[in-house]
C-alpha cells in the first residue's frame, strides 16, 4: 500500500493503528487545510512563525556580545537624534549601514512615546523588527518556492525553514540576519520566476531571455537594496555568486536581462555612494571623542568569528538546520542525481558555490550560511513532492533517529547549564522536553507508516513543544550568565540613583556592551582597569564601580594610596559566556 507521499505504508504496524496516536494525523489535516489557497497558508505560517519565534523573545536579557552592541547604537540615535552616526559609546562605527538600525530607532521611538523612557532599556523592542523580518523570510521562502514547487509543497518548505534552529534565534535576536535571509529568499524567488518559469524543466541551453519584468526587477533589486541598507558589502556575495555559476553552467550571461540589471545596478551604485556620503558628512572622530573614547574605554567588539578548515559549516548545519538538517542529507544524493533540471539546478546554484566560498574562507561566522536554508528547504520539499524520498529508494533514512537525539541533547545541555551554574532545575520545562522528545521518537520511528511528510510535521510539532521548554523556561532563568542585567539593578538600587540622582558608572574587568544598554541614567558606563576605577570613585558624587576580583588588588591599592574610603556593596557571581569564565563582580561606592 502506497501513502499520499509515495512511501510504503505497513497497515498493521502498531504506531500506525487506528486510536494509537491521533497529533500525527490532526497536524497533517490541518496542512493540508492550509495548503488549499495561498491566503490559508500565509496566515499558517505567520502563526506558525510567531509559535516557533516568540518564546524568549521577551524573557531572554540581552544577549552579549553582536545583540548587545547592535542595539546600543540604536539606543544612542534614539537619544541623539543622529540617524547617520553610529556609534556605541564615542566609539564610532561608520562602515556599519544603517538599515537595520533606523528599524531598531524607530520601533524604540515609537515606544518612548507609549512606555517612556525606561523603553530604551527594553531589549524586547530592539528585537521586534527581527522578529517581523523572520516572520518575512518565511512568507518570502514560501513565495520563492512557488516557483519551483506547488503550493503544499512551498509551504512544506516555508514550514521547515520556521522551524529551523538558526533562524528562530535569528529572529529572536536584535541582528539583522534574518533581514538578509528575507532579502535574500525575495532576489531568487524573483529571479527563478524568470530562469525556471519561463524556461521548464529542459535540461539543455536555456531560452532566450524575455522583455522586461517590471514587478519582478523592482523584488529582485528592492531585495538587493535592503539586504545592502541592512548588512552592507556582504549582501551581493548570496546572489552574485549563484548567478556566476549559472552563466558558466549555461554558457550565457544573458541570465538577468529581464530583470533590467542596469538599471537594477544603477540604484544600487546611488544607494552605495549615498552611503559613503553620509558617512563622510558624519565627520571622523575629532581630538575630544578621542579623549573621551580612552575616558570611557573600549567595549568589547562584535564577534569576530572563528578560524577552522574546511568543513566547519557541514558540521554546525546539523544543529543550525535541526531539525530538517537529516532531511537535506536524504535529499542531497536524489537531487544531485537531476541537477541537470533546471530548478534543482538553480537551487543548488543558489547552495552550492556559495557554501565552498564561505568553507574556504578562513574565518567562520554562523549566520553567513544562512541565507542558503530557503534553498535547502525548497530542495527537500522538491524531492518530497516528486515522491523522491520514497524510503525504498534510500538506505539513509536511519539518519532520521538524529531527531530524537539532537532534539534530546538539546533539552540535556539546557537542564545541565542551569543545574551547573545555578544549582537548580525548571520543573515547569520537564512536562514539555519530554513530550517534544516523545514526538520526535514518534516521528522517526514511524517514518516508514507515516511518510516522510507526515512524519516531518510531528517533529517539527515536537520541536515547538520542546522548544518552548528551552527558550521560555530554562534559557531565561540561566541567571549565572546573565550578569549585565543584575549590575544594573544593583546600580539601580543605589540610594543616590533611588534619590532622584544622575548615577555614573564605571566597571573594571567587564566590559560587555550589554551593561552600557542596561545601565542606568543617560552617562555612558566607563570601562576601566582596577587602578581607574579608584581614580574615577575619586572624583565623587553619585557613583558606583563594579570591580571584577582580578582588577580588585590594582583597584584597593591605588584607592590607598589616594586615601580613599571606599564602601563594599552587593557581590554578584556569575559566568561570562564570551570569556568562557567565572567572574565575581563587587559594586564598590566612596564611604561618607
Amino acid at each position: 500500500m502506497i501513502s499520499r507521499t509515495g512511501t510504503h505504508k505497513k497497515p498493521g504496524s502498531p504506531l500506525a493503528a487506528p486510536g494509537r496516536l491521533r497529533a500525527a494525523e490532526r497536524i497533517l489535516a490541518l496542512f493540508d487545510a492550509c495548503s488549499r489557497s495561498n491566503l490559508r497558508a500565509c496566515l499558517f505560517l505567520v502563526g506558525l512563525s510567531l509559535i516557533a519565534f516568540l518564546p524568549g523573545l521577551f524573557a531572554i536579557p540581552v544577549v552579549d556580545r553582536d545583540e548587545a552592541r547592535t542595539a546600543q547604537i540604536s539606543r544612542q540615535m534614539v537619544e541623539g537624534g543622529s540617524l547617520t552616526d553610529t556609534r556605541i559609546g564615542v566609539e564610532a562605527r561608520h562602515t556599519r549601514p544603517f538599515g537595520f538600525y533606523w528599524l531598531q530607532a524607530g520601533v524604540v521611538a515609537l515606544g518612548e512615546v507609549v512606555a517612556g523612557e525606561g523603553a530604551v532599556h527594553t531589549i524586547a523592542l530592539y528585537r521586534l523588527p527581527s522578529l517581523a523580518a523572520g516572520i518575512g523570510a518565511v512568507l518570502l521562502t514560501f513565495w520563492a518556492a512557488l516557483a519551483f514547487v506547488r503550493r503544499r509543497a512551498a509551504l512544506l518548505a516555508a514550514t521547515l525553514l520556521a522551524s529551523s534552529a538558526a533562524i528562530g534565534i535569528a529572529a529572536r535576536l536584535a541582528v539583522p540576519d534574518a533581514v538578509l535571509v528575507a532579502a535574500v529568499a525575495a532576489m531568487m524567488g524573483a529571479f527563478a520566476r524568470v530562469y525556471v518559469g519561463r524556461g521548464g524543466e529542459n535540461v539543455g541551453r536555456p531560452p532566450l531571455p524575455a522583455a522586461i519584468d517590471v514587478k519582478l526587477a523592482a523584488i529582485f533589486w528592492g531585495g538587493l537594496c535592503a539586504a545592502l541598507m541592512a548588512k552592507g558589502v556582504l549582501a551581493p556575495l548570496y546572489v552574485a555568486v549563484p548567478l556566476v555559476a549559472l552563466a558558466a553552467a549555461d554558457r550565457s550571461v544573458r541570465l538577468l536581462r529581464p530583470l533590467a540589471p542596469f538599471h537594477g545596478l544603477a540604484v544600487c551604485l546611488l544607494l552605495v555612494a549615498n552611503w559613503f556620503v553620509l558617512r563622510h558628512w558624519t565627520g571622523t572622530e575629532s581630538a575630544a571623542e578621542t579623549a573621551e573614547r580612552l575616558l570611557i574605554g573600549r567595549v568589547a567588539p562584535f564577534f569576530p568569528g572563528f578560524t577552522a578548515l574546511p568543513g566547519a559549516y557541514l558540521l554546525m548545519f546539523w544543529g543550525l538546520f535541526w531539525p530538517a538538517a537529516p532531511l537535506a542529507a536524504l535529499t542531497l544524493p536524489i537531487l544531485w542525481k537531476a541537477r541537470r533540471l533546471r530548478s534543482v539546478r538553480c537551487l543548488l546554484a543558489w547552495v552550492l558555490p556559495v557554501w565552498l566560498v564561505l568553507e574556504f574562507y578562513p574565518t567562520k561566522i554562523p549566520g553567513f550560511v544562512l541565507p542558503t536554508f530557503p534553498a535547502i528547504a525548497i530542495l527537500i520539499a522538491l524531492a518530497v513532492e516528486r515522491g523522491a524520498l520514497a524510503l525504498a529508494n534510500t538506505r539513509l533514512v536511519r539518519l532520521l533517529w538524529l531527531w530524537p537525539v539532537i532534539g534530546a541533547l538539546i533539552a540535556v545541555l539546557a537542564l545541565l547549564g542551569l543545574a551547573i551554574f545555578d544549582r537548580t532545575t525548571s520543573v515547569l520545562s520537564w512536562p514539555l522536553l519530554l513530550l517534544g522528545f516523545f514526538a520526535l521518537v514518534i516521528a522517526a520511528g514511524s517514518v516508514r507508516d507515516y511518510g516522510v511528510e507526515k512524519a516531518t510535521l510531528l517533529a517539527v510539532a515536537g520541536m515547538l513543544v520542546s522548544g518552548f521548554g528551552v527558550m521560555q523556561l530554562i534559557v531565561p532563568n540561566l541567571q549565572s550568565i546573565w550578569v549585565s542585567p543584575r549590575l544594573a539593578e544593583a546600580a539601580s538600587a543605589e540610594a543616590c540613583a533611588r534619590a532622584g540622582q544622575p548615577i555614573a558608572i564605571g566597571s573594571a574587568g567587564f566590559n560587555e556592551p550589554s551593561l552600557m544598554l542596561l545601565a542606568p541614567g543617560a552617562v555612558p558606563v566607563r570601562f576601566l582597569d582596577g587602578a581607574a576605577a579608584a581614580d574615577f570613585l575619586q572624583e565623587g558624587g553619585c557613583r558606583a564601580v563594579f570591580v571584577e576580583r582580578r582588577q580588585e588588588m590594582r583597584f584597593v591599592r591605588r584607592a590607598e594610596a589616594l586615601g580613599l574610603r571606599v564602601d563594599r556593596g552587593a557581590d554578584i557571581p556569575g559566568y561570562d559566556y564570551n570569556e568562557g569564565r567565572r567572574v565575581r563582580i563587587s559594586l564598590y561606592r566612596r564611604a561618607n
